[in-house]
This record gives C-alpha cells, sequence and structure tokens, in this order.
C-alpha cells in the first residue's frame, strides 16, 4: 500500500511539473522597431518556450484583438498603450523596446511644402494608433488643429492607393510604406525628429499572464536582447531574416533602421523603474494629445495611468 501510495504521489507531482506553460501569443507589425521580436523567433532565442509572434496589418487591428483577448501579450507604442490602460485593459510594460527618431512621417505629394500647406486638404491617417497622435502633435506645433484639415481615415497598407486615386495629399506612415511613397514621389514635410522621445514603442504583457508565466515571459525579455546584439553584430545578416516580409532592398531595410534608436538595458532599467521613471513625466504629455483627439476618457486625462504598470523585473542582469 505505501508503495503504492508512494507511486500515485510521484505521478502527481510528475503530471504538474510537465503541465504545459500557456502559450503567448504576441501582437506584431512590419516596422523595424518590432524586428528583433521575429529575430529571437527565427534564431531560436526563446529556447522552445510558448511564444508565437503573430503578425499583424495594423495596431489598430492589434489593439482590438487584444481587448478581445486574441492575445497574451504586444508591441505598441506608449500611447496605444495609454490608451489600453485608460479602456481598463490590465498590462504590465516589460520591456521598452526602441524611440522613433524619423520613422515615423507625413509624406506629401510635391506640391505641398509644409504641414501650414494641408488647411483644406485631405489627409490620410490611422486614426485610432499612433499616426493619429504624429499628427495632432505636427499641426499644433504649427498652429492648427484636426478641424483644419480633412482627416481620411485609412490604413497604412492603404495609402498607396489613397494617393493614386487622389483621394489625399499627405498620409502619415512609417517603413517599409515610407519607403514605398518616397520611391513613388511623395516628400516628408514632418518626421518625428521634430518630437523627440515620444513615440516610444513597448512590449505589454496581461498582468495575469505575467503573474502566472514568469519564466516564459524572462525568456520573451532575454530573447529580445540576445536578437538585439545578433542585428547589432550582424546586421545584414539580420536584414536577410526581415527582407521576404519587408520585400525591400537590404540598403533600403538598413536605411530604415536609422530613423529609431533602440533601447539599450540599461536604459530599460532607468525607464522602468516603478518608483521614479522618466516615463512617468512623458504620460501628461501624451494624455494631453491623446484627450484632445477623443482616445482617452475625460475621467482618466489627471489619472497616473501608467503607476503599477511599470516592470523591470525580467529584464536580464547583464
Amino acid at each position: 500500500m505505501f508503495f503504492l501510495l508512494t507511486l500515485l504521489s510521484g505521478l502527481l507531482l510528475s503530471s504538474c511539473a510537465s503541465k504545459p506553460q500557456q502559450e503567448l501569443r504576441i501582437s506584431s507589425l512590419l516596422w523595424p522597431g518590432y524586428e528583433p521580436l521575429v529575430l529571437a523567433e527565427k534564431l531560436g532565442y526563446f529556447q522552445e518556450a510558448p511564444i508565437k509572434i503573430l503578425d499583424y496589418l495594423s495596431n489598430t487591428d492589434a489593439i482590438a484583438a487584444f481587448k478581445n483577448h486574441s492575445l497574451e501579450a504586444g508591441a505598441f507604442t506608449l500611447d496605444e498603450t495609454l490608451q489600453l490602460l485608460a479602456d481598463g485593459v490590465d498590462v504590465q510594460i516589460v520591456l521598452v523596446m526602441d524611440t522613433s527618431d524619423g520613422g515615423d512621417v507625413i509624406l506629401a505629394n510635391p506640391d505641398i511644402q509644409s504641414i501650414s500647406d494641408l488647411k483644406g486638404r485631405p489627409v490620410a491617417v490611422e486614426s485610432s494608433a499612433v499616426g493619429a497622435y504624429v499628427l495632432q502633435r505636427a499641426l499644433e506645433l504649427n498652429g492648427l488643429t484636426l478641424n483644419d484639415i480633412d482627416v481620411i481615415s485609412t490604413h497604412a497598407m492603404e495609402q498607396q492607393q489613397a494617393f493614386k486615386n487622389g483621394e489625399v495629399v499627405a498620409a502619415v506612415t512609417f517603413d517599409p510604406y515610407r519607403t514605398e511613397l518616397i520611391q513613388a514621389g511623395k516628400q516628408p514635410i514632418f518626421t518625428s525628429k521634430s518630437i523627440p522621445n515620444e513615440i516610444i514603442d513597448v512590449l505589454v504583457v496581461r498582468t495575469d499572464v505575467v503573474q502566472n508565466n514568469p519564466k516564459v515571459i524572462r525568456q520573451l525579455v532575454k530573447g529580445w536582447f540576445k536578437a538585439l546584439a545578433f542585428q547589432k553584430a550582424n546586421p545584414k545578416k539580420a536584414a536577410e531574416y526581415a527582407l521576404p516580409r519587408y520585400k525591400v532592398s537590404t540598403e533600403e531595410y538598413l536605411k530604415s533602421l536609422s530613423g529609431l534608436k533602440f533601447t539599450s538595458l540599461a536604459e530599460n532599467k532607468v525607464l522602468l523603474n516603478s518608483s521614479k521613471s522618466p516615463l512617468y513625466e512623458l504620460e501628461p504629455k501624451l494624455k494631453k494629445t491623446l484627450f484632445s483627439l477623443g482616445l482617452v476618457n475625460p475621467a482618466e486625462h489627471d489619472a497616473l495611468l501608467l503607476s503599477q504598470h511599470l516592470n523591470g523585473r525580467f529584464l536580464p542582469n547583464e
């Protein structure tokens, strides 16, 4: 009897120990700043953890999927993350990925020379994602408002056709669509260089998933930094993994990387310090613009949404 009880106990413990971990479905986008996620997956840096990177056509679609519980994690801009938090979606920011440094742009027809020339003209923008923020800030810095232009809600992949059809004279976009539109003769009239350190990409995970799957989250973050190191040491080799998806030349892809700054491990430790993060100073500025766009509830306007949602415990020690 003792032998049988010992055997059964051992089997139960073994069963518990081998219980499969929850699959971590992560949204990504055709954007060079998110590419190390895909690279880490392709290079096997997640060590067979149940991590699955899913490509979305737009972050508008990814945000909707996140709200519908079709995702456990996602790569979003900080302003998009504030929208999620304002909508009551409980997430933890476990990684600051990069900062847009010219990668987000407003491109226009050759006869449009400045933001002021957009007055009364149709402009394409993905109205529920970071593009809306970029457009609002560009207008604000040039003494205009959204009421001064004709906003055409358009996904990034549809903008080139909108230009061809004469439906818009400008568009808020990013790579690889930026490269395609410039090759088609469009010119930049505003870039994220004019709003430094405002467009920040972060990796968010549902709080319950963080609590229940710490090992997977740790492997995810570690894999990101390994891929980032690989990309830095072998830029052309890393580009080869991305080119089939981006359908641009190696030179064009590498050039697109110059429009962003990847966040180092040391910088992450500062930014994800929950007691004194510099992100707390940025939050009011982001929310002011989101509030004016109607993307953040008035009740959330003064609340510190990032408080309790910065989580640097999964960052590697070195």
